[in-house]
Formats: structure tokens, C-alpha cells, sequence
């Protein structure tokens, strides 16, 4: 049910987005038109709505088709996810504190999943917790370009290396909705499904 109305919200939002931004295409190509005169610029000066609702209508499909890219999917009601470069993600269900990767085991073969975590020179940086899982060690630093994940059982070892390798140190991890936020708020929200 939550992915139903976030669905349909998503789809009024493109649709306010779609009559903004094309609103302001012809705004700017009747501005053009001042200077410039050709026969497609007479024609949409002619015609606005006509060609308002064209433009809104190709926009629309556009932005549809991005909202379910990696750059655009945020998940659908209860299964948020945030996109953290070399097309992976962390997904989370039904808004716990527990984010994880798919495909992506620890050392003893468990599944990642963390409560908080960082991306930082394009390594997810976080602790490992579970309610599923016990695992061996209680932090991990992933490399995204190399898939190499590294391990560390306590938080002392974890922020040497992270002061080494001038990475985010435990405190400075953040929890699933805070990283979310900071991902998809502001800007992103207000510009884009």
C-alpha cells in the first residue's frame, strides 16, 4: 500500500515538475525569439499552449523513465535506497536502521548489512550489525572500484585505518535515514521525482 501512494505522488510530482519546466522552455524560447526569428520560434509563439503541453508531456515521459534509474530510484514507499557509486546501493525495508547490500558478503560469508555508514573517495565505510547476523568483526571498509572489502574487529583498528587512509572515523558515520536525507533532500527533492 505505501508503494501505491508513493507512486502516485511520484507521478503528480512529475507532472508539477513537467508544467514548471516547460513553462519556463517557452519562457525561454520566446525570449529567443526576440532576437532571433525563425519559423519554429513564430510557430511556438504562436501556438504556446499547443506546444506547452507537448514539451510538458515529453518532459513528463523523461523524467518518468529517470525516476527508475540508478541516479533517480530512491525506492517506493517501504524500500528506500540510496545509489553509492559503481552501481551499487544500500536498501533498507520498511524504514529500520539496518541498511544493506546485495551481493555482498563479509569475510564468513554473511550478507553487509550496518546501522551506520559513510561513502567517502569511493568507499562505503561503516560498522557491521545485524538482527540476523552475528558477525566476526564489527567494522568494514569496501572499496566500490576494486569490490575488495576489508575488516576490523574493533573501533580503535577501524579509525587508525581510517585516519591512515583519511576516510570517516566512527563518529562521523551516519544511519540509514541520514544518509538518505542527505542523498535526496534539498536540491534533488525539489528539482527532480
Amino acid at each position: 500500500m505505501e508503494v501505491l501512494f508513493h507512486f502516485i505522488f511520484q507521478l503528480i510530482k512529475i507532472a508539477i515538475l513537467a508544467s514548471i519546466y516547460a513553462s519556463i522552455l517557452i519562457g525561454i524560447i520566446l525570449i529567443i525569439g526576440k532576437f532571433k526569428q525563425t519559423e519554429f520560434l513564430k510557430r511556438v509563439k504562436s501556438e504556446k499552449k499547443k506546444y506547452w503541453f507537448s514539451f510538458g508531456v515529453l518532459i513528463s515521459i523523461g523524467l518518468f523513465v529517470f525516476s527508475f534509474t540508478y541516479w533517480g530510484n530512491h525506492g517506493l514507499g517501504d524500500g528506500p535506497m540510496i545509489p553509492i557509486g559503481h552501481w551499487e546501493t544500500i536498501e533498507n525495508t520498511n524504514w529500520t536502521e539496518y541498511g544493506y547490500l546485495k551481493d555482498k558478503k563479509t569475510k564468513n560469508g554473511n550478507d553487509i548489512e550496518t546501522t551506520k555508514f559513510k561513502v567517502t573517495n569511493h568507499k562505503l565505510c561503516g560498522n557491521l550489525k545485524s538482527s540476523f547476523y552475528n558477525y566476526e568483526n564489527s567494522f568494514f571498509v569496501l572499496d566500490l572500484k576494486t569490490d575488495k572489502i576489508t575488516e576490523f574487529k574493533t573501533e580503535s583498528e577501524f579509525n587508525q585505518y581510517a585516519e591512515k587512509n583519511e576516510l570517516p572515523k566512527v563518529n562521523e558515520l551516519l544511519s540509514f535515514a541520514e544518509n538518505y536525507r542527505n542523498r535526496w533532500s534539498g536540491i534533488r527533492f525539489l528539482l527532480l521525482p
